[in-house]
């Protein structure tokens, strides 16, 4: 049976892909970056990274869309998304005006909890980034490893995070970051239970227009050629992370978190 143009329109619609980069804390000073636990300084960058990267965006014609418009509109040629999770301080002090100078958007996914409390955005710092254009949703209540808990504290983190946002931020929270990675099937459909429209994990690849978005990480040891070849979607840079990404999945399985972190904090030592 030869599909009509309507359902053809629509396959193909489905069928659309996007890079989706994660990031977390960005630091103007070599030594608020040193400062952070192992864990902390694996995942954060420094200004003097970042800024290339967003110059990069900007000269070479990229349009950064919210998930908003990649969810709901046709996709375009040289486009990514940009997401910022945990609500760090610095996504404000350092990230915005960075972004704000090349013309970029970016969403935000916060640990509610932690709004207001030192080295986190507060809610005046949040209302400011939607002011500028940019999208804050939610990375649940208190980061916790979500397929840990218990059901009545998963719906907890889920639910009353979305419902704080909105109340005070004024507008719907349609997108969920889920925290460290740690999901499962049971994960996944409370989250979607809990009103949310659509899942970021932490799964590299080119994300599917569809209810789980998969992210690729930005890191500390992302140079300017891998972020480039990634921009271009450059499938041999996505392709390593993806395995990278499993065998780091099957060491915290194997050996624990506490175990895996510990590892990361030696391996981070070592790399310098």
């Amino acid at each position: 049976m030869i599909p009509s143009a309507k359902t053809a329109g629509a396959a193909a619609q489905k069928k659309q892909k996007m890079l989706v980069l994660t990031y977390h804390a960005v630091f103007d000073d070599e030594r608020d970056w040193a400062a952070q636990p192992a864990s902390d300084r694996w995942y954060s960058l420094k200004q003097d990274q970042f800024r290339p990267q967003m110059e990069h965006l900007a000269q070479n014609g990229y349009r950064t869309l919210l998930l908003r418009e990649f969810l709901e509109g046709p996709s375009l040629e040289k486009s990514l998304v940009l997401t910022f999770d945990d609500g760090h301080d610095s996504n404000f002090h350092v990230v915005l005006p960075i972004l704000k100078r090349f013309g970029l958007r970016a969403e935000f996914f916060i640990t509610v909890a932690n709004v207001g409390l030192p080295g986190f955005m507060t809610w005046e710092e949040l209302k400011l980034l939607q002011e500028a254009g940019m999208s804050v949703q939610s990375h649940g209540l208190h980061h916790q490893p979500l397929t840990e808990l218990d059901l009545d504290v998963l719906r907890d983190e889920l639910r009353v995070s979305k419902k704080l946002l909105e109340q005070q931020l004024g507008s719907a929270v349609n997108y969920f970051a889920i925290p460290g990675g740690f999901a499962d099937e049971r994960v996944y459909i409370e989250i979607l239970n809990a009103g949310y429209r659509a899942i970021c994990n932490s799964e590299p690849g080119l994300a599917s227009n569809g209810e789980v978005i998969a992210r690729v990480p930005v890191m500390h040891s992302t140079s300017l050629a891998t972020f480039s070849d990634m921009a271009d979607r450059k499938l041999t840079s996505l392709r390593r992370m993806s395995a990278q990404r499993r065998l780091a999945k099957a060491a915290k399985s194997l050996l624990g978190l506490r175990r895996y972190e510990a590892l990361k904090h030696i391996k981070l030592r070592l790399s310098k």
